[in-house]
Protein backbone atom coordinates (compact mmCIF):
# COMPACT_ATOMS: atom_id res chain seq x y z
CA UNK A 1 0.00 0.00 0.00
CA UNK A 2 1.61 3.63 -0.25
CA UNK A 3 3.07 5.18 2.66
CA UNK A 4 0.36 7.49 3.82
CA UNK A 5 1.15 7.43 7.77
CA UNK A 6 2.65 10.47 7.11
CA UNK A 7 0.32 12.11 6.71
CA UNK A 8 -1.89 10.66 9.60
CA UNK A 9 -3.26 13.57 11.87
CA UNK A 10 -5.31 12.85 14.79
CA UNK A 11 -7.54 14.80 15.71
CA UNK A 12 -10.22 15.59 18.47
CA UNK A 13 -10.75 17.52 22.11
CA UNK A 14 -8.46 14.82 24.12
CA UNK A 15 -10.02 15.93 27.50
CA UNK A 16 -12.93 14.21 25.52
CA UNK A 17 -12.17 11.54 22.88
CA UNK A 18 -10.84 8.08 23.26
CA UNK A 19 -7.40 8.26 21.99
CA UNK A 20 -7.78 4.75 20.34
CA UNK A 21 -10.70 5.24 18.08
CA UNK A 22 -9.14 8.79 17.21
CA UNK A 23 -5.92 7.19 15.96
CA UNK A 24 -7.81 4.47 14.07
CA UNK A 25 -9.99 7.36 12.43
CA UNK A 26 -6.41 9.29 11.71
CA UNK A 27 -5.71 6.19 10.24
CA UNK A 28 -8.40 5.48 7.83
CA UNK A 29 -8.29 9.20 6.74
CA UNK A 30 -4.43 8.88 5.60
CA UNK A 31 -6.01 5.48 3.74
CA UNK A 32 -8.40 8.07 2.02
CA UNK A 33 -11.19 6.34 3.41
CA UNK A 34 -13.04 9.63 5.56
CA UNK A 35 -15.30 8.37 8.35
CA UNK A 36 -16.30 10.43 11.47
CA UNK A 37 -15.57 9.60 14.65
CA UNK A 38 -18.61 9.40 16.20
CA UNK A 39 -19.56 6.34 13.53
CA UNK A 40 -15.91 4.74 14.64
CA UNK A 41 -16.83 5.34 18.36
CA UNK A 42 -19.92 3.94 17.90
CA UNK A 43 -18.79 0.72 16.12
CA UNK A 44 -16.30 -0.05 18.56
CA UNK A 45 -19.19 0.35 21.53
CA UNK A 46 -17.28 3.10 23.47
CA UNK A 47 -19.97 6.14 22.40
CA UNK A 48 -22.93 4.00 24.24
CA UNK A 49 -21.01 3.94 27.91
CA UNK A 50 -18.13 5.67 29.64
CA UNK A 51 -15.55 3.25 30.67
CA UNK A 52 -14.61 2.84 34.21
CA UNK A 53 -10.68 1.05 35.13
CA UNK A 54 -10.69 1.95 38.63
CA UNK A 55 -7.35 0.35 39.34
CA UNK A 56 -5.88 3.67 37.56
CA UNK A 57 -4.62 5.38 40.63
CA UNK A 58 -5.13 9.25 39.11
CA UNK A 59 -9.14 9.30 38.19
CA UNK A 60 -8.14 11.57 35.30
CA UNK A 61 -7.07 8.26 33.54
CA UNK A 62 -10.12 6.11 34.71
CA UNK A 63 -11.54 6.45 31.12
CA UNK A 64 -8.70 4.84 28.92
CA UNK A 65 -8.80 1.14 29.10
CA UNK A 66 -10.35 -1.23 27.00
CA UNK A 67 -11.52 1.16 24.04
CA UNK A 68 -9.64 -1.82 21.68
CA UNK A 69 -11.87 -4.87 22.64
CA UNK A 70 -13.55 -4.56 19.56
CA UNK A 71 -10.86 -4.03 17.27
CA UNK A 72 -11.38 -7.41 15.18
CA UNK A 73 -15.22 -6.15 14.27
CA UNK A 74 -13.81 -2.72 13.73
CA UNK A 75 -11.95 -4.09 11.02
CA UNK A 76 -14.88 -6.60 9.75
CA UNK A 77 -17.25 -3.25 9.62
CA UNK A 78 -14.08 -0.61 8.26
CA UNK A 79 -12.00 -2.80 6.19
CA UNK A 80 -8.83 -3.59 7.32
CA UNK A 81 -6.76 -6.52 8.59
CA UNK A 82 -5.51 -6.44 12.40
CA UNK A 83 -2.26 -8.41 13.31
CA UNK A 84 -2.07 -7.56 17.49
CA UNK A 85 1.53 -7.51 18.59
CA UNK A 86 2.61 -7.95 22.15
CA UNK A 87 6.04 -8.07 24.43
CA UNK A 88 6.22 -8.92 27.81
CA UNK A 89 9.46 -7.64 28.87
CA UNK A 90 9.58 -3.79 29.38
CA UNK A 91 11.28 -1.39 27.81
CA UNK A 92 14.18 -0.54 31.02
CA UNK A 93 17.11 1.11 31.59
CA UNK A 94 18.91 -2.52 31.50
CA UNK A 95 17.32 -3.25 27.99
CA UNK A 96 19.47 0.15 26.97
CA UNK A 97 22.20 -0.68 28.75
CA UNK A 98 22.70 -3.71 26.78
CA UNK A 99 21.76 -1.82 23.65
CA UNK A 100 24.02 1.35 24.18
CA UNK A 101 27.57 -0.93 25.32
CA UNK A 102 26.76 -3.63 22.41
CA UNK A 103 24.56 -2.42 19.95
CA UNK A 104 22.29 -5.79 20.15
CA UNK A 105 18.78 -5.80 21.55
CA UNK A 106 18.13 -8.70 24.07
CA UNK A 107 15.95 -11.29 22.69
CA UNK A 108 12.49 -10.32 23.31
CA UNK A 109 13.00 -6.56 22.72
CA UNK A 110 14.86 -7.39 19.13
CA UNK A 111 11.94 -9.83 18.20
CA UNK A 112 9.57 -6.98 18.84
CA UNK A 113 11.59 -4.16 17.48
CA UNK A 114 12.40 -6.15 14.28
CA UNK A 115 8.50 -7.22 13.84
CA UNK A 116 7.85 -3.64 14.01
CA UNK A 117 10.20 -2.30 11.54
CA UNK A 118 9.23 -4.82 9.47
CA UNK A 119 5.35 -3.48 9.06
CA UNK A 120 6.98 -0.14 8.98
CA UNK A 121 8.83 -0.99 6.05
CA UNK A 122 6.00 -2.46 4.36
CA UNK A 123 3.52 0.35 5.12
CA UNK A 124 1.26 -0.95 7.47
CA UNK A 125 -0.38 1.51 9.66
CA UNK A 126 0.71 0.72 13.45
CA UNK A 127 -0.94 1.08 16.21
CA UNK A 128 0.37 1.67 19.96
CA UNK A 129 -0.49 1.14 23.35
CA UNK A 130 1.07 4.28 24.45
CA UNK A 131 0.08 6.29 27.83
CA UNK A 132 -1.55 7.82 28.69
CA UNK A 133 -2.95 7.84 24.67
CA UNK A 134 -2.65 5.57 22.19
CA UNK A 135 -0.71 6.87 19.29
CA UNK A 136 -0.02 6.00 15.40
CA UNK A 137 3.42 5.52 14.51
CA UNK A 138 4.99 7.20 11.81
CA UNK A 139 8.63 7.25 11.71
CA UNK A 140 11.41 5.32 12.65
CA UNK A 141 14.76 5.87 14.29
CA UNK A 142 17.44 3.78 15.13
CA UNK A 143 17.52 5.84 18.71
CA UNK A 144 14.52 3.76 20.26
CA UNK A 145 13.64 6.14 22.20
CA UNK A 146 12.60 8.82 19.97
CA UNK A 147 10.59 6.79 17.57
CA UNK A 148 8.05 9.29 15.94
CA UNK A 149 4.47 8.71 16.50
CA UNK A 150 1.04 10.91 16.30
CA UNK A 151 -1.13 11.20 19.30
CA UNK A 152 -3.97 13.08 20.28
CA UNK A 153 -3.40 16.96 20.45
CA UNK A 154 -1.50 18.32 23.24
CA UNK A 155 -0.04 14.80 24.76
CA UNK A 156 2.94 14.61 22.46
CA UNK A 157 5.23 15.60 25.24
CA UNK A 158 3.61 13.53 28.14
CA UNK A 159 3.18 10.39 26.05
CA UNK A 160 6.49 10.71 25.23
CA UNK A 161 8.18 11.33 28.52
CA UNK A 162 5.71 8.79 30.59
CA UNK A 163 5.27 5.77 28.13
CA UNK A 164 6.81 6.16 24.58
CA UNK A 165 6.28 4.21 21.33
CA UNK A 166 9.50 2.23 22.76
CA UNK A 167 7.45 1.78 25.62
CA UNK A 168 4.58 0.50 24.10
CA UNK A 169 3.78 -3.53 25.27
CA UNK A 170 0.43 -3.66 22.93
CA UNK A 171 -0.09 -2.72 19.49
CA UNK A 172 -1.82 -3.49 16.21
CA UNK A 173 -0.70 -3.53 12.85
CA UNK A 174 -3.39 -2.92 10.27
CA UNK A 175 -3.83 -2.79 6.26
CA UNK A 176 -6.60 -2.11 4.36
CA UNK A 177 -8.78 -4.31 2.98
CA UNK A 178 -12.75 -4.03 1.64
CA UNK A 179 -15.64 -4.74 4.34
CA UNK A 180 -16.07 -8.04 5.03
CA UNK A 181 -19.52 -6.87 7.01
CA UNK A 182 -22.61 -5.41 4.81
CA UNK A 183 -22.75 -1.81 6.30
CA UNK A 184 -26.68 -2.49 8.00
CA UNK A 185 -24.99 -5.98 9.68
CA UNK A 186 -22.05 -4.00 11.08
CA UNK A 187 -24.78 -1.03 12.69
CA UNK A 188 -27.39 -4.29 13.58
CA UNK A 189 -23.95 -5.90 15.28
CA UNK A 190 -23.05 -2.21 17.28
CA UNK A 191 -26.38 -1.60 18.32
CA UNK A 192 -26.41 -5.43 19.84
CA UNK A 193 -22.83 -4.25 21.82
CA UNK A 194 -24.27 -1.00 22.50
CA UNK A 195 -27.03 -2.51 24.66
CA UNK A 196 -24.92 -4.65 26.14
CA UNK A 197 -22.18 -2.46 27.13
CA UNK A 198 -24.80 0.22 28.03
CA UNK A 199 -26.41 -1.42 30.34
CA UNK A 200 -22.85 -2.55 32.09
CA UNK A 201 -22.18 -5.97 30.18
CA UNK A 202 -18.57 -4.79 29.31
CA UNK A 203 -16.39 -7.22 27.08
CA UNK A 204 -13.42 -7.33 29.64
CA UNK A 205 -13.03 -8.11 32.96
CA UNK A 206 -12.02 -5.67 35.79
CA UNK A 207 -13.44 -2.64 34.12
CA UNK A 208 -16.91 -0.95 34.86
CA UNK A 209 -19.37 -0.20 32.07
CA UNK A 210 -23.02 1.71 31.88
CA UNK A 211 -23.12 4.09 34.94
CA UNK A 212 -20.52 2.16 37.19
CA UNK A 213 -18.34 5.87 36.31
CA UNK A 214 -20.99 7.74 37.12
CA UNK A 215 -21.73 6.32 40.79
CA UNK A 216 -18.00 6.36 40.92
CA UNK A 217 -17.74 9.74 40.27
CA UNK A 218 -20.77 10.59 42.59
CA UNK A 219 -19.23 8.91 45.68
CA UNK A 220 -16.02 11.16 45.50
CA UNK A 221 -18.06 14.07 46.09
CA UNK A 222 -17.96 14.47 49.83
CA UNK A 223 -14.06 14.80 49.54
CA UNK A 224 -12.97 17.87 47.74
CA UNK A 225 -9.74 15.68 46.99
CA UNK A 226 -11.56 13.86 44.08
CA UNK A 227 -8.35 12.52 42.96
CA UNK A 228 -6.09 11.17 45.76
CA UNK A 229 -3.16 11.11 44.06
CA UNK A 230 -3.30 14.55 42.64
CA UNK A 231 -5.04 16.09 46.17
CA UNK A 232 -5.74 19.60 45.90
CA UNK A 233 -5.36 19.98 42.43
CA UNK A 234 -8.23 16.98 42.01
CA UNK A 235 -10.49 19.21 40.06
CA UNK A 236 -8.69 19.42 37.33
CA UNK A 237 -9.16 15.52 37.66
CA UNK A 238 -12.81 15.67 38.33
CA UNK A 239 -13.63 18.05 35.04
CA UNK A 240 -11.50 15.90 32.74
CA UNK A 241 -13.70 12.79 34.43
CA UNK A 242 -17.00 14.73 33.59
CA UNK A 243 -15.86 15.87 29.53
CA UNK A 244 -14.85 12.39 28.97
CA UNK A 245 -18.62 11.98 30.12
CA UNK A 246 -19.60 14.72 27.81
CA UNK A 247 -18.08 13.26 24.88
CA UNK A 248 -19.13 9.85 25.04
CA UNK A 249 -22.88 11.10 25.21
CA UNK A 250 -22.14 13.07 22.53
CA UNK A 251 -20.22 10.39 20.11
CA UNK A 252 -23.72 8.21 20.88
CA UNK A 253 -26.09 10.54 19.49
CA UNK A 254 -23.93 11.64 16.60
CA UNK A 255 -24.09 7.75 15.92
CA UNK A 256 -27.57 7.27 15.80
CA UNK A 257 -28.43 10.21 13.76
CA UNK A 258 -25.90 8.55 11.38
CA UNK A 259 -27.62 5.25 11.83
CA UNK A 260 -30.65 6.90 11.72
CA UNK A 261 -29.69 7.78 8.27
CA UNK A 262 -28.69 4.98 6.76
CA UNK A 263 -31.06 2.51 8.21
CA UNK A 264 -34.35 4.82 7.87
CA UNK A 265 -37.08 6.41 10.25
CA UNK A 266 -39.32 3.23 10.53
CA UNK A 267 -36.49 2.01 13.89
CA UNK A 268 -37.92 3.52 17.07
CA UNK A 269 -34.47 6.00 17.01
CA UNK A 270 -36.25 8.75 19.34
CA UNK A 271 -35.72 7.72 22.95
CA UNK A 272 -32.18 6.39 22.65
CA UNK A 273 -31.15 10.07 21.12
CA UNK A 274 -33.16 11.94 23.09
CA UNK A 275 -31.87 9.81 26.24
CA UNK A 276 -28.21 10.51 25.29
CA UNK A 277 -29.08 14.19 24.29
CA UNK A 278 -30.37 14.91 27.74
CA UNK A 279 -27.31 13.40 29.34
CA UNK A 280 -25.45 15.68 27.51
CA UNK A 281 -27.64 18.77 28.88
CA UNK A 282 -26.73 17.67 32.54
CA UNK A 283 -22.44 17.52 31.50
CA UNK A 284 -22.38 20.04 29.17
CA UNK A 285 -23.84 22.69 32.16
CA UNK A 286 -19.89 22.01 33.59
CA UNK A 287 -18.37 22.71 30.63
CA UNK A 288 -16.33 26.03 31.41
CA UNK A 289 -13.10 24.96 33.32
CA UNK A 290 -12.32 28.47 34.93
CA UNK A 291 -15.90 28.65 36.41
CA UNK A 292 -15.51 25.27 37.48
CA UNK A 293 -12.48 25.30 39.14
CA UNK A 294 -13.87 28.84 40.50
CA UNK A 295 -16.44 26.43 42.22
CA UNK A 296 -15.21 23.73 43.04
CA UNK A 297 -14.08 24.14 46.59
CA UNK A 298 -18.02 25.04 47.67
CA UNK A 299 -19.68 22.13 48.96
CA UNK A 300 -23.15 22.77 47.48
CA UNK A 301 -21.84 22.92 44.54
CA UNK A 302 -20.05 19.42 44.57
CA UNK A 303 -23.64 18.03 46.07
CA UNK A 304 -25.28 19.45 43.04
CA UNK A 305 -22.71 17.56 41.23
CA UNK A 306 -23.41 14.39 42.82
CA UNK A 307 -26.69 14.45 42.23
CA UNK A 308 -26.53 15.22 38.57
CA UNK A 309 -23.88 11.88 38.75
CA UNK A 310 -26.53 10.06 39.97
CA UNK A 311 -29.03 11.42 37.47
CA UNK A 312 -26.96 10.17 34.74
CA UNK A 313 -26.07 7.19 36.25
CA UNK A 314 -30.10 6.67 35.92
CA UNK A 315 -30.07 8.15 32.72
CA UNK A 316 -27.85 5.65 31.46
CA UNK A 317 -29.49 2.78 31.69
CA UNK A 318 -32.54 4.53 30.25
CA UNK A 319 -30.57 4.60 27.42
CA UNK A 320 -29.57 0.81 27.77
CA UNK A 321 -33.01 -0.30 27.80
CA UNK A 322 -34.07 2.32 24.65
CA UNK A 323 -30.47 0.51 22.75
CA UNK A 324 -31.94 -2.91 23.77
CA UNK A 325 -35.24 -1.91 21.83
CA UNK A 326 -33.86 -0.37 19.02
CA UNK A 327 -31.39 -3.14 18.92
CA UNK A 328 -34.47 -5.60 18.59
CA UNK A 329 -36.29 -3.69 16.19
CA UNK A 330 -33.22 -3.59 13.86
CA UNK A 331 -32.44 -7.24 14.17
CA UNK A 332 -36.03 -7.55 13.28
CA UNK A 333 -36.08 -5.23 10.02
CA UNK A 334 -32.77 -7.06 9.02
CA UNK A 335 -35.05 -10.64 8.95
CA UNK A 336 -37.62 -9.38 6.96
Amino acid sequence: MARQRELACVEGDPNQIDSFVACLVAVLHAWDRPVSYDWVAGLAGVAFSPVLDETEGCTAWWMEAGSESRVGFLGCALGFTVDRVTRDAPWDDAARTVFKASGLLPGPHEQHFARLRAAYDRGDAILLRTWPAWSVLTGWSNDLDDLQFATVPGFDDIVRSVWGPAKAQLGYLLNPIEPCKPLEQALAGALRFGARVARGRGPEEGLGYGPALYTAAAARMADSEFCPSCGASGDSCAHRTLMRMLGTQQSAVGFLEHAREIAGDDLPWGKAIATFEAMAEISGVYCDWQDFHRRWPDSAFRADLSRDFHALADLQLQAADALAELSAACDEHLTV
